[in-house]
């Protein structure tokens, strides 16, 4: 569904749009570099999204191999197709030495080392394509076919899986297909849905590597959502929550209990721990379980940090625990956690530097790049030394795996050639940037990208490309989890400056620059940063003032929308041309009701049911709350590329048909592109060429 109001672009013939656009570049670029823009962007859009994506990265246990998933940029596929993945396999010591473990016409994907380093366990659909999920194993040296260990036709969703510690024995999590009963009410069309009714819990499994015997471990009525071993593998810790629903961390919390295993199987201990909020990265190293939750733990918006219990010295039944990292004041947080023999190594946010670290504070890798995924081991035969390889890029150059030298802090040999054939350069210079926020409380983080070719001291046509989350930041990546990391490479070749600012609520700046994004701090504190750090980059000399545009997505949408109705009331005497809300907020109280993570919702921007009738606290920050006192302005509101999943469970498609009603009414220019089928991300491949070169010949035509 598309409608477009804006008579002197689409009047064009696309070829003479595209020249007109080309003839107000070459004030920007240099004449000897005009040429390669006239390339077609199609192709260009296509090769990005050939490229291969390296994650879920596993180092043998001794250090001298990894294993990881090739996947597509942001998982995309063709409509109708189901995901294909390959497990690749490289030596720690041999540069570019990837290659396929798996031929990659299935989803081979999560790929596990076995304790002898002989065999790697993944999870495949090559039972039933895009529906069964069993594991199988796989010598690591290629040889043979992959052995299933669990019913290769089964359609049960299995989320973890570890090996025992003598590696007899695979540990996982599953939630178990539909009953046959189920499948014939939902044939029989009377597939009724009862709230509370028919939850589908996921259980605690154990399969024998040799027998292939599938025993069930835990399989209460509760939903198990993580477990961890400890050393010696003879005790467990089960993290489960009370329903399966998304939602059910916010209503009942998580709960960790401690299990001994037997010939039996497992008993539960006395330990209990009770968590207001949902964990992550659960890591039992010696007698300490570590994991991430939130600083505050019953607030989601306060940002996250990591935790650690003694249970050597928890006597009593309900477990205490703390947080170790990082300190009130610290700016940084953790990511993510991996055990490493004895040592537990933490991936830390420290403002635009991602660093990976001991608990002791050593560092082991530090850059200005994002880090996409690492692993880490320590090998026997090396004294216990950490070993550690990364996967990463820059704006440049697409993400590869690359061996860590711990010594230097920084990536050594490059083990992968993803992107061998990719030969294309987009910035000429990074910028780092810093300034106080508006109202002087803070200060900022931005990235600047200055495009190739750019004329020297020029101030150029900018782009600000606004992050989702808002707990998420921006740094230096080619790949990155915000889709419209997408652009940046296409409007740099077109010779648009990107800005990307780290506004407050975002991560990597400690728990009181996260705090910021609390109720009621939606439009209050994250907004405005975003006119400080775009005025920041005009007096810099970067950004040209008459020639802006904003976009994002997710929690960046929202931010576009509430930029656009708030265009130019700054007082610094420029406007935005245009605005790019992709699958944006436009009104808070929708979303409480209706966000399949309402209550988070709620938990930012205020839950109704709590209000009282006339408190209209929950309006504050709303775009359409906004809209009337704009549209009333002339030339406020700038034209808008609006672009939403029809299918969005987190942000309802009916947030941009309300925004869409209301420029309609005001006479206002826009177009509004939903994509079917899709959810909050775009992942079919036509429909994400189309959101990509879309949006790129939107921005291009308001700013060239």
């Amino acid at each position: 569904m598309a409608c477009f109001v804006d008579t002197d672009r689409r009047s064009l013939p696309r070829s003479l749009f595209h020249i007109r656009i080309l003839l107000r570049q070459s004030k920007y670029l240099s004449s000897s570099n005009i040429k390669s823009y006239f390339r077609n962007m199609t192709d260009l859009i296509k090769e990005i999204l050939s490229l291969v994506v390296p994650s879920q990265l596993q180092l043998s246990p001794d250090g001298k191999q990894v294993v990881y998933t090739g996947r597509t940029k942001w998982d995309h596929k063709p409509k109708n197709d189901e995901h294909k993945r390959a497990i690749w396999i490289a030596e720690t010591d041999n540069e570019k030495s990837a290659l396929k473990l798996t031929d990659g016409t299935f989803n081979d994907r999560d790929s596990q080392w076995s304790p002898d380093g002989k065999t790697v366990a993944f999870l495949s659909d090559r039972g039933i394509r895009g529906k069964s999920c069993a594991l199988y194993l796989l010598s690591a040296s290629g040889n043979g076919e992959p052995k299933a260990l669990t019913p290769t036709e089964s359609e049960q969703k299995i989320s973890k899986y570890c090996f025992s510690p003598d590696g007899s024995h695979i540990f996982f999590i599953a939630t178990p297909e539909n009953s046959t009963e189920r499948r014939q009410r939902d044939e029989d069309g009377a597939d009724i849905m009862v709230w509370g009714e028919d939850w589908n819990f996921a259980h605690l499994y154990l399969v024998g590597v040799e027998s292939g015997i599938v025993d069930t471990l835990f399989d209460q009525d509760l939903n198990v959502v993580d477990f961890a071993l400890n050393d010696d593998g003879t005790q467990l810790a089960l993290v489960t929550g009370k329903t399966p629903d998304i939602e059910s961390e916010f209503l009942h919390g998580q709960v960790v209990r401690t299990c001994r295993i037997t010939a039996q199987g497992l008993t539960l201990t006395d330990h209990i721990l009770r968590l207001p909020r949902s964990l992550s990265d659960l890591v039992w190293s010696g007698s300490n379980l570590y994991f991430i939750t939130y600083n505050i733990p019953e607030n989601s918006s306060t940002g996250q940090g990591l935790y650690a219990t003694d249970l050597a010295n928890s006597m009593d039944e309900n477990i205490k625990y703390s947080r170790i990292f990082p300190d009130e004041e610290e700016e940084s947080c953790p990511k993510s956690l991996q055990k490493a023999g004895t040592n537990v190594v933490v991936h830390v946010e420290h403002d635009m530097e991602d660093q990976l670290r001991l608990l002791d504070g050593s560092i082991l890798l530090r850059q200005k790049k994002r880090i996409i995924d690492f692993a880490a081991t320590s090998a026997k035969d090396k004294d216990g030394e950490v070993m550690v390889v990364a996967a990463s890029g820059d704006i440049n150059t697409p993400t590869e795996v690359f061996a860590v030298d711990t010594a230097t802090a920084s990536v050594s040999s490059q083990l992968s050639s993803h992107s061998a054939a990719f030969n294309h350069s987009f910035a000429s210079k990074v910028h780092f940037l810093s300034c106080p926020t508006l109202d002087g409380k803070e200060t900022i983080s931005a990235i600047y990208f200055t495009p190739v070719g750019a004329a020297p001291n020029q101030a150029l046509p900018t782009y600000v490309s606004i992050h989702g989350g808002p707990y998420y930041r921006q740094t230096n990546a080619f790949d990155s989890l915000d889709p419209f990391v997408f652009f940046t490479p296409l409007l740099l070749s077109a010779g648009i400056g990107v800005l990307l600012p780290d506004y407050r609520g975002s991560s990597g700046r400690g728990q009181r620059y996260a705090s910021y994004s609390m109720y009621p701090g939606y439009g209050k504190y994250d907004q405005p940063d975003i006119i400080a750090v775009t005025q920041h980059a005009i007096e810099k000399g970067l950004a040209d003032p008459n020639h802006l545009a904003v976009g994002g997505c997710s929690q960046g949408g929202y931010l576009s929308y509430l930029t656009a109705v708030r265009n130019g009331t700054h007082g610094f005497g420029w406007k935005y041309k245009c605005a790019v809300p992709c699958a944006g907020i436009t009104e808070w109280v929708g979303m409480s009701l209706a966000s399949d993570i309402g209550h988070l919702q709620a938990e930012g921007a205020g839950a109704l049911w709590r209000m009282d009738k006339g408190d209209l606290s929950i309006r504050s920050g709303s775009a359409l709350w906004e809209f009337k006192e704009a549209a009333a302005e002339k030339g406020r509101i700038p034209p808008l590329l609006m672009l939403h999943g029809q299918e969005d469970a987190r942000v309802p498609v009916s947030q941009a048909w309300g925004f869409r009603r209301a420029l309609e009414d005001a006479g206002l220019p826009f177009q509004l592109v939903t994509y079917p089928r899709e959810g909050h991300f775009i992942q079919e491949t036509r429909h994400l060429e189309d959101f990509i070169e879309r949006v790129v010949e939107f921005v291009k035509g308001h700013l060239l």
